[in-house]
């Protein structure tokens, strides 16, 4: 389980990483996946990184998977980066509670999360004190 824990940090930390003016919202999701493949673990498709606005769950959609977005990172720009990594199977289901999501093989997953903002030189982590 800790080696899972890890991989989803790891994740993360790649997918910031990979944030700066001028690239590709593309980059994000290769950087996730590498990190995934890694260690062997699957990245869930179906559930996004998301923008921040006044809209709840808004463009950009952050894939955190090896994708085609072109997409282009602009200064000014605050999306959520939340990988979801999972031992087995990448499929899963949610629950009738409408919140609970769980691998379809019961395997076992870790997530962990940030918001950022695309600034003129890079990317600043807005979840951090």
């Amino acid at each position: 389980a800790r080696r899972l824990v890890q991989a989803a940090l790891e994740s993360r930390d790649e997918g910031v990483a990979a944030c700066r003016p001028g690239g590709c919202l593309s980059d994000v999701g290769g950087a996730i996946h590498a990190v995934s493949d890694a260690y062997g673990y699957g990245t869930v498709r179906h559930y996004r990184g998301h923008g921040i606005s006044s809209d709840f769950h808004c463009a950009p959609f952050v894939k955190h998977f090896r994708n085609n977005e072109t997409m282009e990172l602009l200064p000014g720009m605050i999306f959520t980066i939340e990988p979801m990594i999972t031992e087995g199977s990448a499929e899963c289901d949610e629950w009738s509670d409408d919140w609970t999501v769980a691998t379809r093989d019961g395997g076992r997953a870790a997530q962990f999360e940030h918001t950022v903002l695309i600034t003129e030189t890079g990317v600043r982590i807005l979840t951090l004190p």
